[in-house]
């Protein structure tokens, strides 16, 4: 009967539920569509497609999420980027014509500034490049051949380097630097212009990568795939793979723009997308995409792509979505429709689309502005690509978004398909064994284009010597050879005395021995010229030049030009450094030369110029030995300005004769600009008569310098169409090498001659702005908060990028670590953000507020925020929009945020001591004995595998601070006690709180300092001590075998790797440079008051807790058991600072020993410029040629006193900007002005104010002032005994200078904001530590 029933009604629910799963849903049906549409069995297809997309993801996970914060391996800690992070950064083989290897960035802010730059890369030198900059006011820059983006002659090395942008690696995965320097069509008021323009954008990421092809929505691409025919697995994995491989990422662009015609250089900063593609392009198949780029105000940014590919999917829909929190989330739900948004017709000015990501709901609505850009792609044209900058509203929040669609193209192409001309490169295969053993190579030989064999301008002649057929200008190179590297060396290869003045020569240069090193070089260079030339090489030369010259040979006039390992490159020009030998005749005189040539190599400038740029001294020297041309007019072409890079500015500079009066400067020539267009058109646009007094003419014995006659001197020396066909000239070299030219010409009987052919270096040179900025952390919105709080006392000034690189860095990853144990799954560490807890802004550390301090907030701001104010800051900060703010990126406190912090603090409050006692037992001696490598390479892998200890106790550090912050916020909000207002009376309280505290590190650095004063002056040299000089005193306490000398060296032992900015790689610690100890030792011993013994530091008693154990004995009991805690946790957070420190200085040590080793190798010029490299920079210098790198870092040392001196406030709304120089503005200067701090302990003083901004200020300081600072770390604990009262601007209740101040019983006040502006050295104050004021009384004269 059962069976009846169920057949009965379970048939006919059965078949509802299969026509649902099979149902279609609705569509008009259209004759003609290129999209899929959904047929029978539609749903069942979606769970099918989701089950086996979650199988697929499963097998496919994502592989650059490798990072292990916690790790004791270098390479999953994070600090660098990962080989495999590298690879997909760097530029992709392009195996066929169908390859494509692509970067592109979108940008936009939220004034109507939109930027859109790419390179996609092709097949035979060419490539699909697109620049768009649209401004507020209405100007747009874009390629002179826009709409057309096909760019051929690109550069031929493996780059992202075409139609004058650059795109250059600076860190794979976290920073990019983007240049643009060329023609650009600029439009204004629908005008078009063609200009100089300039761009220089340094791109650094805040999001991890997405990487597409691995983390897709099942759900949207299962959506995709219901609606094509399956016909088996094989169709299955070709529709959920896609042609393209690659990743996108978030992060923030700052540099600048110039427009040469308005001649004003422009900043910008902007949110971004970069898009990392490679693989094979679809171009024949792609019917339609569209491409949106969203920015909101709020901080959520979001990307959405819809695709139309006939070959794959018909209808695809995928996207992500950063959120302020830190997440990135795919985007799982989206209803944008292909068919729908601009199929049929043009985009509508206004339209919406709904999505989702992570449970989180978003509506957005684009109001397109009335610009839009086209570009086309391909050649012949194959889609339309046009760009709308757009309004967006995000759930309410305002931004911008960067709309790309792209279309089928059915139109017609005006412009022809075009190919690359002949590249000029040196052979891609390795020289072989018989061509590496050749003493001469003639130039057409291919073994000649080899750099390694002949020397730069040897292989140079060589490559444009091969190729003259499809120049569009008859020329020709003068007829020569090169003598090898190998004749060279084989030459000089078994003379030992040669062999030994090389070795002295290269030990004085790298400090090895003392030495002067100009002698050394007259020396070297004396003794290779008087060397015999080997008979073997002399034969070969006899030969070549008979098989070249014939019996000629010996009438013929010869340049005989000097061609070192390394000249004349893409970096390094090497220009006027080794020397030519112009006019030889006969054998004698050629051989001749060639002894000058290799001997010019040991010149001193030429030594030291390399030195100075980290290349091998004496790295090897080819010859070029080649027919001279006697002629009428010589000189130079450069196809760019050398000034800016201008293409569209070509100069050109000639005189009389031959051209080495216009290379030497040995005369004034004539000068000519060429105009070039961006369609090739050339124009002579201006000529400049040079004085032209002398030009240099052949002689019998060379060469002879001869007075131009006064007619011939007024006249140019080159007519204007040889003028433009040598700039012909230099367009063909400029696209056969893939780069603008310097060229060396001369014109004899109206013939033109090609004499060489070398880049243009210093292009790309990094500006100062870019300089400044390079390290800047990207700020999230324009509405983040930035304080140098805390930070302004423990990294004050600006940081060596070399700290930068390792120690800020580690700050923020163990910050992010600790934050991640607190909240768990709330929370997503990320390696990639320079700078997400521990902001960079000119290489000045700040803390992000909302970020490290708004995680876990209530509805309103609650006493927890305020506590934590008075902690860190000294004075209430938190305003509502900030506590907004906190709340839009976090929300409200929920339940398992509560459970979590609550856990933290009991696991803080019972198990802080254990991790304090483990860390000490590890640390307190923890050493890298670096003395005994003699290998650079190494020692640098060393560093990099003990670098994780560093990693460890910092994170130690970053908890233990954690846990005393969270101590002291309860013991705070006991004291508070429900009071809603924060009067004086508390602060004295909170002040209380700390002011029994013994044992703390830092404070022992004064007392220890007023003992040894006290015994130095008790000693025989007491009286004279003052009287020193610092290298005498200095010399006198680290030999004295007294008391003075015993404590001096155990001060050292204890306390010798601290000192101001001690986190500073680049510090001279005072173990290092006891300096500054020893001149307060000296100020101390002639004021013995400054250690008198009633000046010993008073303890404050807790008689404040039993008045309050009288009237409230719970409060007291609640106090009584955390205000200990309290007090041990600031001993804690001081004992793992230092211990922090000392590990610091373990590294510290090690780089100086490593600095030392590259000087030994030649790589530096000198050791104190390592701390001007990052750490990966540093691997690039040890492992390849550094030349770019040192010079960069020599610029970022000569900018670093700049960026040292910038003050910033103490909060910063956005991008931080530094305060202008406080003499500038107009303080009161009368009597009785009074500011107000947080009181920090107890006492009233009156005294003269010694302003000091930094230490050297501080050296003013005498017995009895009142210092007034900005901050102070320990490097100011010695000049505490010399003081009466201590006020700074930064820092809080634990603060530096509150912990020593209390410790050493000194009013002082902290928070006082302006007091180093208000008040000046001189003024006499008085300083109330209860009240929290300092009172101006009479004012300095």
């Amino acid at each position: 009967m059962i069976e009846w029933w169920l057949l009965l009604f379970g048939g006919p629910i059965l078949a509802l539920v299969i026509r649902w799963m099979v149902k279609v849903p609705y569509r008009p049906k259209l004759l003609h569509t290129p999209y899929a549409r959904p047929g029978p069995w539609h749903y069942l297809k979606i769970i099918s497609g989701r089950i086996w997309l979650a199988w697929k993801l499963v097998r496919h996970p994502r592989v650059l999420n490798v990072y292990d914060t916690t790790s004791k391996k270098y390479e999953k800690v994070g600090l660098v980027a990962t080989e495999l992070e590298k690879v997909w950064e760097l530029p992709h083989e392009l195996k066929n014509r169908e390859s494509v290897d692509g970067l592109f960035f979108f940008g936009t802010d939220g004034a109507d500034t939109c930027l859109k730059i790419s390179i996609e890369r092709h097949a035979n030198r060419q490539a699909q490049v697109s620049l768009l900059l649209a401004l507020p006011n209405g100007i747009t820059y874009q390629l002179p051949g826009s709409p057309d983006t096909l760019i051929s002659n690109t550069d031929g090395n493996e780059c992202f380097n075409a139609g004058g942008i650059k795109f250059q690696l600076i860190e794979a995965m976290r920073k990019w630097r983007i240049l643009f320097n060329g023609l650009a069509k600029r439009t204004c008021n629908g005008e078009e212009t063609e200009i100089h323009f300039r761009m220089n954008i340094v791109w650094t990421a805040f999001s991890r990568p997405y990487e597409f092809k691995r983390e897709f929505s099942r759900k949207l691409l299962a959506q995709g795939m219901a609606r094509e025919l399956w016909r088996g697995r094989q169709e299955w994995s070709q529709m959920s793979e896609p042609s393209l491989n690659g990743m996108d990422q978030w992060g923030a662009m700052v540099g600048t723009y110039q427009d040469s015609s308005l001649n004003v250089e422009r900043e910008i900063y902007l949110r971004s997308l970069r898009q990392r593609r490679w693989g094979q392009r679809n171009s024949s198949t792609l019917h339609r995409k569209l491409d949106i780029i969203g920015a909101c105000e709020d901080g959520n940014y979001f990307y959405l792509s819809a695709t139309s590919d006939s070959s794959r999917l018909t209808h695809e829909v995928w996207g992500h979505l950063y959120h302020p929190n830190g997440f990135l989330y795919k985007i799982n739900a989206c209803n944008l429709d292909l068919e729908r948004l601009g199929e049929h017709g043009p985009v509508p000015n206004h339209f919406s689309i709904r999505f989702a990501a992570k449970r989180r709901n978003y509506h957005a609505i684009i109001h397109l502005m009335p610009s839009q850009y086209e570009n086309f792609l391909g050649r012949p044209w194959l889609h339309r690509s046009t760009t709308y900058p757009c309004h967006l509203t995000l759930n309410s929040r305002q931004g911008r978004v960067v709309f790309v669609a792209t279309n089928v193209f059915h139109g017609d192409c005006p412009l022809e398909p075009e190919a690359s001309v002949p590249y000029l490169s040196a052979p891609t295969r390795q020289p072989s064994s018989t061509e590496l053993e050749k003493l001469v190579l003639l130039f057409d030989e291919e073994a000649c284009r080899f750099d390694s064999l002949v020397g730069g301008k040897g292989s140079s002649l060589a490559l444009l010597s091969s190729d003259l057929k499809k120049v569009p200008v008859e020329c020709k190179v003068p007829a020569g050879f090169c003598v090898t590297v190998n004749a060279w060396k084989a030459q000089l290869k078994n003379n030992e005395e040669v062999g030994a003045v090389f070795k002295h020569l290269e030990d004085v240069a790298t400090g090895v021995v003392e030495g002067k090193l100009e002698e050394s070089c007259a020396q070297a260079e004396k003794l290779v010229s008087s060397v015999p030339v080997d008979a073997l090489l002399q034969d070969c030369i006899r030969e070549a030049l008979q098989e070249l010259f014939g019996d000629d040979a010996e009438q013929k006039r010869f340049a005989v030009r000097s061609s070192a390992v390394g000249e004349d490159g893409d970096v390094l020009s090497s220009a006027g450094q080794n020397i030519t030998v112009l006019g030889c005749q006969g054998f004698d005189s050629i051989k001749k030369g060639l002894q000058n040539c290799w001997a010019s190599l040991l010149s001193y400038q030429s030594v030291e110029y390399r030195r100075q740029h980290g290349e091998p001294l004496i790295p090897g020297m080819g010859v070029v030995i080649q027919e001279m041309v006697d002629a009428e007019a010589a000189g130079v072409l450069f196809t760019v300005n050398p000034n800016d890079g201008n293409p569209g500015k070509m100069v050109l500079t000639a005189n009389y004769g031959l051209g080495e009066s216009v290379v030497s400067a040995s005369a004034d020539p004539d000068t000519f600009y060429i105009k070039r267009t961006a369609a090739g058109e050339l124009s002579v646009s201006s000529r400049m008569v040079g004085s032209k007094q002398s030009k240099i003419i052949l002689s019998d014995d060379g060469t002879r310098e001869e007075k131009i006659t006064e007619e011939d001197a007024v006249a140019l020396c080159l007519p204007d169409d040889k003028v433009l066909e040598i700039g012909q000239l230099g367009v063909y070299l400029e696209k056969a090498f893939g780069g603008p030219r310097d060229l060396e010409f001369a014109v004899s009987r109206g013939a033109l001659y090609l004499l060489q052919a070398r880049p243009v270096t210093a292009l790309d040179a990094w500006t100062d702005f870019e300089l400044r900025h390079e390290f800047d952390s990207p700020i999230l919105t324009d509405s983040d908060y930035l304080t140098k709080a805390n930070t302004g006392e423990v990294a004050p000034g600006a940081t060596s990028p070399l700290t930068v690189s390792t120690t800020i860095r580690i700050l923020d990853l163990n910050f992010q670590t600790i934050v991640k144990k607190q909240f768990g799954r709330l929370v997503d560490i990320n390696p990639w953000h320079g700078g997400r807890f521990f902001s960079y802004q000119q290489n000045h550390l700040f803390i992000n507020v909302i970020e490290a301090f708004l995680r876990d907030i209530e509805e309103e701001i609650s006493d927890n925020i305020r506590a934590i104010d008075m902690a860190v800051f000294g004075h209430i900060i938190t305003t509502p929009a900030m506590h907004r703010l906190g709340l839009q990126r976090f929300g409200v406190a929920g339940l398992r945020v509560k459970f979590n912090r609550y856990r933290t603090v009991f696991q803080d409050l019972f198990f802080n001591h254990k991790l304090v006692a483990r860390a000490v037992k590890k640390f307190s001696d923890y050493s890298f004995p670096t003395e005994s490598y003699t290998d650079s390479h190494k020692l640098y892998d060393d560093i990099c595998v003990h670098l994780p200890a560093l990693v460890e106790i910092g994170r130690v550090h970053t908890q233990v601070s954690r846990a005393s912050a969270m101590t002291q916020l309860i013991a705070f909000i006991i004291l508070l006690d429900g009071r809603k207002e924060w009067t004086p009376e508390l602060y004295g309280e909170m002040a209380e709180l700390f002011s029994s505290i013994s044992n703390v590190e830092s404070a022992d650095v004064p007392v220890a300092l007023k003992e040894l004063a006290r015994a130095i002056a008790a000693s025989e040299a007491g009286k004279d001590f003052s009287k020193y000089s610092l290298e005498v005193a200095s010399a006198w306490l680290e030999k004295d075998s007294g008391q003075p000398g015993k404590l001096f060296r155990s001060f050292i032992a204890r306390h010798g790797h601290r000192s101001i900015k001690e986190f500073d790689f680049a510090t001279e610690t005072w173990g290092l440079n006891s300096h500054s100890l020893v001149s307060v030792l000296q100020s101390m011993v002639a004021n013995p008051v400054s250690f008198a013994a009633s000046s010993q530091p008073t303890k404050s008693n807790d008689d404040w807790l039993k008045i309050i154990g009288q009237s409230k004995p719970g409060k007291y009991r609640a106090l009584k058991f955390f205000v200990p805690r309290s007090r041990n946790a600031v001993i804690a957070r001081e004992k793992t600072k230092s211990l922090l420190i000392r590990t610091i200085h373990v590294f510290r040590m090690a780089y100086r020993k490593l600095a030392s080793l590259l000087v030994r190798d030649g790589k530096i010029p000198d050791s104190n410029l390592i701390f001007f490299f990052t750490h990966s920079e540093l691997q690039e210098l040890i492992r390849a040629n550094g030349v770019a790198l040192i010079n960069k870092a020599n610029r970022r040392r000569k900018l670093n006193p700049e960026l040292d001196a910038l003050v910033f406030p103490e909060m910063s709304l956005g991008i931080p900007k530094p305060l202008q120089d406080s003499s500038s503005e107009e303080m009161s200067v009368a009597d009785g002005v009074q500011l107000m701090g947080t009181p920090v302990f107890k006492g009233t003083v009156r005294a003269t104010v010694r302003v000091a901004l930094n230490l050297e200020e501080a050296k003013q300081i005498q017995n009895g002032d009142i210092l007034i600072t900005r901050s102070t770390d320990i490097g100011w604990s010695p000049y505490f005994p010399l003081l009466s009262g201590v006020v700074t601007e930064l820092g809080g209740l634990i603060s530096h200078g509150a912990v020593v101040a209390r410790e050493y019983g000194l009013p002082a006040i902290v928070g006082c904001q302006k007091v180093t502006q208000v008040f000046r050295s001189g003024d006499v104050v008085v300083l109330d530590g209860s009240k929290g004021t300092i009172t101006r009384v009479e004012t300095s004269d």
